[in-house]
């Protein structure tokens, strides 16, 4: 599987709210850079999982992959996110050992 297969599967788990299968793609020293609506960093699979439930408390959101763009290395992926109110994100995603090591994420509104 490679890395833009990998993220398919993840952002399905994510939509799905099935965090035992989401965690299975993060990297345990996972860093995850937010950056749009006050930068904020979160390092770890622990905290990482609890940010994510936190986002979605409450919530029935789902997204979508507009455009994915794999690195011709293979250890890095560019994606295009919209969600179903029209919100997109640009995230980078770096990969160590097949599993996520740090994201990038630009709100754009």
């Amino acid at each position: 599987m490679n890395a833009v297969e990998t993220l398919a599967r993840f952002f399905q788990a994510e939509n799905d709210r099935d965090w035992k299968a989401y965690r299975t793609f993060l990297h345990e020293d996972v860093v995850w850079h937010l950056h749009g609506e006050g930068d904020r960093t979160i390092r770890g699979v622990e905290e990482y999982l609890r940010t994510i439930r936190d986002a979605y408390a409450g919530s029935d959101a789902r997204f979508r992959v507009e455009e994915a763009h794999e690195a011709a290395h293979g250890s890095r992926v560019v994606v295009l996110l919209v969600d179903d109110s029209g919100k997109r994100s640009f995230e980078v995603f770096d990969f160590e050992d097949g599993l996520i090591r740090r994201e990038h994420e630009f709100l754009l509104g």
